[in-house]
This record gives structure tokens, C-alpha cells and sequence, in this order.
């Protein structure tokens, strides 16, 4: 005689019926998964490492990073990678204002329209 497999029961429209121990093993689970993302995320292992000035070890991003020097001409200044949060310093001015060049864009139709 073959045997006979049991066919599990189902919902109307073919959806397995699934017992609660199994519901309760999944929502654990899933409940774990989500404490362990959220316990990652609290710690910013999400976010890429930022620069740290003198921070050292493993938070260091700059390291092996040369820099070139830099000779700020007014409207200029030096700014220190302290100040600017970068790993070299930089020439930086608060109060330049360069108008937009629109030049080249003088007899452009703005591209294809659509077909349709």
C-alpha cells in the first residue's frame, strides 16, 4: 500500500492555515530583526564614518591623506580642517557672489519635445 501524505488544510482561496505556534515563532522573529536593526541604527553603523579631527583609531578617515599647501588670495582665507570639517584646509570666502552664466545655453531649444 502507498502511504498517503496529508494535505494541509487551507484558507479559502488556496492560502495555507498555519497554527499559532508557528505565527508566534515568526512574529519573535520578526520582532528580533527589528530590535537588532533599530539597536544598529542607535549606534550610526548605518552612516558612513565622518571625519573626526584627533579622534584616532578606527574613527581616523583622514589617515594617509596628503594635502597640498594651499596660498589663500583675498576675498580668501584659510580655513583649518578643524574649522571646515574636511582633511585638508581650504581658501573659503563667506561673501563672493558670481552671477550665473547663461551664455552658452543662447539659441538652445531646450532638447526634442515628446512624441506622443
Amino acid at each position: 500500500q502507498a502511504s498517503r501524505v496529508a494535505q494541509p488544510k487551507l484558507f479559502p482561496g488556496g492560502l495555507p492555515i498555519v497554527s499559532p505556534e508557528a505565527m508566534k515563532a515568526v512574529l519573535f522573529a520578526t520582532l528580533v530583526g527589528l530590535a537588532s536593526a533599530g539597536s544598529l541604527k542607535a549606534r550610526g553603523a548605518d552612516r558612513y564614518p565622518v571625519y573626526s579631527p584627533g579622534a584616532g583609531g578606527a574613527v581616523e578617515t583622514c589617515e594617509g591623506i596628503t594635502c597640498k599647501p594651499v596660498d589663500c588670495k583675498p576675498p580668501f582665507k584659510y580655513q583649518s580642517p578643524e574649522e571646515t570639517g574636511t582633511c585638508c584646509p581650504l581658501c573659503w570666502a563667506d561673501s563672493i557672489k558670481v552671477p550665473g552664466d547663461r551664455s552658452w545655453a543662447k539659441g538652445v531649444s531646450g532638447g526634442v519635445g515628446m512624441n506622443n
